[in-house]
């Protein structure tokens, strides 16, 4: 016999009913317990005549069992042991405790919210995203944090058909509507699952936009389903772009600037002098879980910019009407920044760009000479890194009746660097 036995235990939703019977065995086995005090309060008839302690951290509980003269332990976890779960910390630090000790560890399995929920649904979960947004943020997270993580959750809710979001009471049912609603994803269907296995659970079924309350009880778990999701192209051709009379920056051109750019798909991103969007939908295409602010002050341009985020359904794009830099000063700061239009004012937007994030990824497109020399200057007078120029002239085939000829786009110059040192 080990000198102490300790259980980790899957406790499911946290109805008693739904306790496994190696659980429940185990459970009934131990000496003294561990767990929320939800899950105490559960399981109280089994807990009966046993010593129990409301922990829920891997350090107070290694701690109890370290100090403690019982020998058979059991730590309650909620859901599924194996799935977004504390013991997954636990174990590892009993692990560690327990070397050059006589003690066993065995982590028992439980019912996860999700099999849960699915199974009240009837439907699958095999190819659902799962993302559990439980603890991720606190009242005094900062804003940079919130803005991550609500692009996180636009970005599954709108690139998956099936996604389930474990919530708690900062990142809940209402904050998560309301923000898709905001984004344009208002139409999702939309289920909350409340108090699961509970005798007064409660599953609510609508549409994102028609259940947008704050008064879900916990522990709840969120459900929605996309039957519109966009397969975006690695890169859309010139001609797939609804384009006007405002210049567009030529895809030969775009695909170059946006390698320069070293997008991850967490990132948040500005285009500066957005035009038709092309380059603002090429990104977004390319942060599926980032944010892209589009700004944009001319009218026509706007109008266009809009259209085209219509049509690829870039719900990770928002438009900022405005001239550069006033209009910067809600954004949050990009990690990349591209800027194919200035007004004049380069060295100005190039100060914010860095005074927002010193370490920003920053791309220009020029044309002329003049604008190059005021980009030059500002490197010359700037610590940045690794700053590169790229001078790059596409020639286009066209057919002149039985002739084929060349004809010259500008040449345009590619400057990338990486933020300030």
């Amino acid at each position: 016999m080990p000198s102490k036995q300790i259980y980790i235990i899957g406790a499911g939703p946290g109805a008693r009913d739904i306790l496994t019977v190696t659980a429940r065995d185990a459970l009934i086995r131990s000496e003294r317990v561990f767990g929320a005090e939800r899950l105490l309060n559960s399981f109280s008839e089994l807990l009966q005549g046993k010593k129990t302690d409301v922990l829920v951290t891997d350090e107070s509980i290694a701690a109890a069992i370290r100090e403690s003269d019982e020998k058979i332990y059991a730590a309650l976890v909620s859901g599924d042991s194996g799935f977004f779960s504390l013991s997954k910390r636990l174990f590892q630090k009993l692990v560690d405790e327990a070397r050059g000790k006589d003690w066993e560890l065995e982590i028992i399995c439980g019912v996860s919210s999700v099999s849960y929920m699915a199974s009240k649904l009837g439907v699958s979960y095999e190819d659902a995203a799962v993302k559990s947004f439980h603890g991720r943020l606190r009242q005094d997270s900062p804003n940079i944090e919130r803005e991550r993580l609500l692009n996180e959750m636009t970005g599954l809710a709108a690139h998956s058909r099936r996604c389930f979001f474990l919530t708690d009471g900062i990142v809940s049912p209402g904050l998560i509507f309301r923000v898709l609603s905001e984004r344009g994803l208002g139409k999702l269907r939309a289920s909350v699952g409340e108090r699961l296995s509970y005798h007064d659970e409660k599953i609510t079924i609508g549409v994102v936009n028609d259940i947008k309350r704050s008064d879900f009880r916990t522990p709840n778990i969120v459900f929605l389903e996309n039957d519109d999701v966009k397969s975006h192209p690695s890169e859309a051709q010139d001609s797939d772009f609804i384009r006007g009379s405002v210049p567009m920056t030529k895809e030969s051109v775009r695909i170059l600037s946006l390698s320069k750019l070293r997008l991850k798909p967490d990132a948040i991103c500005w285009d500066i002098g957005a035009g038709t969007g092309s380059v603002s939908c090429s990104m977004a295409f390319a942060v599926p879980y980032g944010r892209v602010y589009a700004v944009e002050k001319d009218a026509d341009a706007l109008s266009l910019v809009r259209q085209n985020k219509e049509k690829f359904g870039c719900y990770n794009m928002e438009v900022i009407e405005g001239a550069a830099p006033a209009a910067f000063s809600t954004l949050p700061p990009p990690d990349s920044a591209f800027i194919g239009g200035s007004s004049g004012a380069m060295t100005d937007i190039l100060r914010e760009i860095l005074n927002k994030n010193p370490a920003a990824r920053i791309v220009i497109n020029v044309i002329t000479l003049e604008t190059l020399g005021v980009v030059q200057a500002f490197l010359a007078e700037n610590r940045v890194c690794g700053a590169e120029i790229v001078q790059i002239s596409v020639n286009e085939f066209q057919k002149t009746g039985k002739y084929s000829l060349l004809k010259a786009q500008n040449p345009v110059f590619i400057i990338s660097f990486g933020g300030a040192e």
